[in-house]
């Protein structure tokens, strides 16, 4: 079904066809050998490194006394500068190694090759370079790095630099893996040359699937069948259709040169003789000239590659969805929320404090009007795909391309997106009834499509009607998509937060009161037990149910500083969504106030302004509380807030509704008053229970930070650890020999990180669940240092670090010495990773990671078993002198009316009591 044309949508910017990307089979490298560093490095304190770990690089180790190492080599490669550093075998890693072994080793290592941007888009105009370039006023990376604060100008600009950066490291990397597979035989793409060697060269990524089949050394009809099905499954491998940053391929600023921007990959080079068992020890003219012989080809076609039109595209869309994204809202310390809206309910930002600081954009950037939306989804979107288990878009037919309603003033909209000029030439329009267009028309892509806009949004339909599917694509479109996926025009809020029920998770130290009012203590007298309360504002648990752990996520969001949360009623706790009348007349002390009465509120309350997207399909109270409603039918949106009002109307009459609107309660998000017990113990062992000051609480979420005494103890030296054959796992254990036997309270489960149920985790999870682990490292150090900061200072000032302080790079620096800045001079960059066991672990694990959002590496943090959290004072509010004495005055008389109405209350009661 196509989208209904229309003459506005005429001149609408055109959705490419969606396709299915070629399937790449990489080629298996014969031999892995480790690094030369100190044994310190693989028997770190003492402890041997398990099984799992660097040292299962090693399948063979050939190491004589009298062999030769080779030494690190740096050549230019026409425009290309190359850097390799050998990992050399180390009989501190295999004392089984014997003296009847080869006198000789085969090359192994990894090569750094980089290109300036000036170089590689010589052919194209000047133009194409400074697309890339951050503005002449950004620090280099290295300043930043010390500060850990951002330096770099987040206007608009530099955004755009941002996005194309990220995005031609994408691509690279995709161009890599194709030009470096092979659909033949396993060896085929080695580089021979006279010394008798083939050099292998591999992504990061291919090298770590060709370690199982490198694994294998036996020839029988069985082994030879299994590499024919591990190669099939990996032609058959789909990839990832997310555009992240990556730790093998980035952009980076020339230390030497602020407006400098150099290309940086990471590829895995291995050697082997293929006409003999005998592997031959080359001195280092012999690798410099293997190299040679191998790039060279590679780097021709790759340089084509990158300067090709497809390259320029796949940057402008990811350039483009970044943009889109940005509209939605106001970054949230730049402005309040309570801004001027224009006619059309969008928001014009002139006043803001991010537009004040944006002085060297285009003029359309200066008359930005937001969206005021959590997200969204440009027609012609290709939304479902083509299995459970499958990340390609469905054909269509038999899928319906998205389409937004029809007649609906508040989910439809057209939008102007500023791309630049230079960027727009490569995004194509519809050329079908071309209308003259402005003049800032050159630099920007018109589209239409539906905003999920900010309050209380329900998706609502019958069965397989397509709600899910909607929620779905709003949960990754917080990741760029590569063109072609069908899901690159729907676009979410960076800070939106998928949650659901957890059974089973870890919990310590949450504030869940807000849904969780008291829980029984299980005290008991005499074996009796008594119904004792415990406090909820401090909640911990080793194994929380379905309606305590989806309350702590709620609540682990908004210590982030969520913007919006994402929930599909088919995977929440049903206590927690709601309760019906029924229900609550059977259950009369019932501690869980559902989320239903919690929504209007968190989005009301100036602290948060939290907006929710729920799907719902059996609870129709939902109905009563919603500001919008997306009704699906025969997968088509439709506007159904109309009809929601009208079926809540109806079964409310009659009823006692609250604030005129349902019978849904609509509770403030507010500070609230509790009286709190107080124990005291008769001297005839009994306990009274008395009637202790009201204690003033909040149900926002408490400052908590790691507590010190669990890192110097249980997490010190801590390294990252995926167990095999898991991609939603991790383990967080401790190098140090002594650490079971030292500490009181040692669990075997300390350090397991289970993020099956984080459903934002892209692709199988892998690369991006392994760069949360590296982050965690990272904040547990930090931590020490800075014994103020909450779990939210700490997220800041390590996405001020990943953002514009040298990346995950710098963390790598930072976790190997407090001191160390990451650089970007090839081989002190290689010397630097080599001697750091984090980036080993990741090399022999993943191969590389993707940098994480910091909500997943918050969510690996406060689901760590054994991690505990110390609560920490509350800062002082800031003073808003913002507030104008009109909207004073107002706030002062409602304070005053809801005054007046609890003494009253308080009156009647008193009275009630008295008779």
């Amino acid at each position: 079904m196509a989208p209904n044309k229309s003459p506005e949508s005429s001149k609408l910017f055109c959705l490419p066809q969606p396709h299915i990307h070629p399937v790449i089979a990489p080629p298996a490298c014969d031999h892995w050998i480790a690094s030369d560093l100190p044994a310190a490095h693989f028997k770190r304190n003492g402890t041997a490194v398990p099984a799992s770990s660097s040292s299962s690089l090693l399948p063979t180790i050939i190491m004589t006394s009298s062999s030769k190492k080779v030494a690190a080599v740096s050549f230019q490669q026409d425009a290309w500068s190359i850097a390799f550093h050998p990992f050399h075998s180390h009989n501190q890693l295999d004392t089984t190694t014997s003296s009847n072994n080869s006198s000789s080793e085969p090359i192994a290592g990894i090569l750094l090759a980089s290109i300036s941007l000036a170089k590689l888009f010589s052919g194209n105009d000047n133009e194409a370079c400074r697309a890339f370039v951050y503005e002449a006023s950004a620090a280099a990376p290295s300043e930043a790095t010390n500060k850990h604060v951002s330096t770099t100008k987040p206007n608009s600009k530099n955004v755009i630099a941002k996005a194309a950066r990220v995005a031609l490291a994408d691509y690279t990397m995709r161009t890599l893996s194709k030009l470096l597979s092979t659909d033949t035989n396993i060896d085929s793409n080695g580089v021979k040359n006279n010394y008798g060697h083939n050099i292998t060269l591999l992504t990061m990524e291919q090298a770590k699937h060709h370690k199982k089949h490198s694994e294998s050394s036996t020839n029988s009809r069985r082994t030879q069948a299994r590499k024919r099905n591990l190669l099939s499954s990996m032609r058959k491998k789909e990839e990832v259709p997310y555009v992240l940053e990556r730790t093998d391929c980035y952009v980076a600023d020339n230390n030497n040169n602020v407006e400098g921007a150099v290309l940086q990959f990471f590829l895995h080079v291995g050697s082997y003789n293929n006409t003999t068992d005998q592997v031959v020890s080359p001195n280092t003219t012999a690798v410099q000239d293997c190299l040679e012989n191998a790039i060279q080809a590679i780097l021709s076609k790759l340089m084509t590659q990158l300067s090709s039109q497809e390259c320029f595209s796949h940057i402008a869309s990811v350039v483009l969805q970044r943009q889109l994204r940005a509209m939605l809202q106001p970054p949230r310390n730049a402005t309040d929320r309570s801004v001027n809206s224009s006619s059309d309910g969008t928001n014009d930002n002139n006043a803001t404090k991010a537009e004040k600081h944006d002085d060297a954009t285009s003029p359309i950037q200066n008359n930005i009007k937001y969206l005021n939306a959590v997200a969204f989804i440009a027609d012609g979107s290709l939304l479902p795909r083509k299995s459970g288990r499958s990340v390609q878009p469905m054909q269509s037919p038999p899928a319906v391309p998205f389409n937004s309603p029809q007649e609906s003033e508040q989910l439809t909209k057209v939008v102007e997106v500023y791309v630049g000029e230079f960027w727009r030439r490569f995004l194509k329009e519809n050329d079908h009834g071309a209308k003259s267009t402005p003049p800032s028309a050159a630099a920007t892509v018109t589209l239409r499509g539906m905003i999920i806009p900010q309050g209380v949004t329900l998706i609502v339909g019958g069965g397989y009607h397509g709600k899910s599917t909607i929620l779905q694509a709003l949960s990754y479109g917080v990741y760029d998509k590569v063109p072609g996926d069908g899901r690159e025009l729907c676009v979410t809020h960076s800070d939106a937060v998928s949650i659901r029920a957890e059974d089973g998770r870890y919990v310590n130290n949450v504030n869940v009161s807000a849904f969780i009012n008291s829980i029984p203590s299980g005290k008991t007298i005499n074996g009796a037990s008594i119904s004792s309360k415990s406090d909820t504002t401090k909640f911990s648990t080793m194994d929380a149910s379905g309606s305590t752990s989806q309350a702590a996520n709620v609540i682990e969001a908004l210590e982030c500083q969520a913007s919006a949360l994402l929930v599909d009623e088919d995977v929440s706790a049903a206590n927690f969504m709601a309760r019906d009348g029924r229900m609550r007349a059977m259950i009369m002390d019932e501690p869980i106030t559902p989320l239903l009465y919690r929504v209007n509120g968190l989005y009301l309350s100036k602290e948060h302004n939290t907006s929710t997207v729920v799907v719902v399909g059996g609870v129709g109270e939902w109905l009563d509380v919603a500001d919008a409603v997306v009704l699906m039918k025969n997968y088509v949106a439709y506007d159904g807030l109309k009809k929601a009002r009208s079926v809540s109307y109806q079964f409310s009459y009659g009823h006692v509704q609250y604030a005129g609107r349902g019978v849904v309660h609509r509770l403030p998000w507010e500070v609230k008053e509790e009286k709190m017990l107080r124990e005291e113990n008769d001297d005839d062992g009994g306990d009274d229970m008395d009637v202790d000051s009201k204690k003033v609480t909040t149900l926002s979420p408490l400052r908590r930070r790691p507590l010190s005494d669990c890192l110097s103890s249980k997490f010190r030296d801590a390294a990252v650890h995926m167990p095999e054959g898991s991609s939603s796992r991790l383990w967080l254990y401790s190098d140090t020999s002594e650490c079971e036997n030292n500490i009181v309270d040692y669990d075997e489960d300390d350090g397991i990180i289970d993020m099956s149920k984080c459903s934002q985790l892209v692709g199988n999870a892998s690369e991006q669940l392994y760069g949360c682990g590296i982050c965690i490292l990272w904040l547990m150090q930090e931590s020490q240092h800075h014994k103020d900061d909450d779990i939210f200072d700490l997220l800041d000032r390590l996405e001020d670090l990943l953002e514009y302080g040298g990346g995950m790079n710098a963390i790598f620096a930072s976790l190997l010495s407090s001191t160390n800045q990451a650089t970007n001079v090839p081989q002190e960059m290689l010397s630097m990773l080599l001697s750091s066991h984090t980036t080993l672990d990741l090399y022999d694990t993943v191969g590389f990671c993707y940098h994480p959002r910091r909500h997943e590496v918050a969510m690996a943090l406060t689901r760590m078993r054994g991690m505990k959290f110390e609560i920490l004072p509350e800062k002082p509010k800031e003073v808003d002198n913002s507030e104008t004495s009109e909207e004073e005055a107002k706030r002062l008389e409602e304070e005053s009316k809801k005054k007046a109405l609890a003494d009253l209350w308080a009156n009647r009661r008193k009275r009630g009591i008295n008779r």
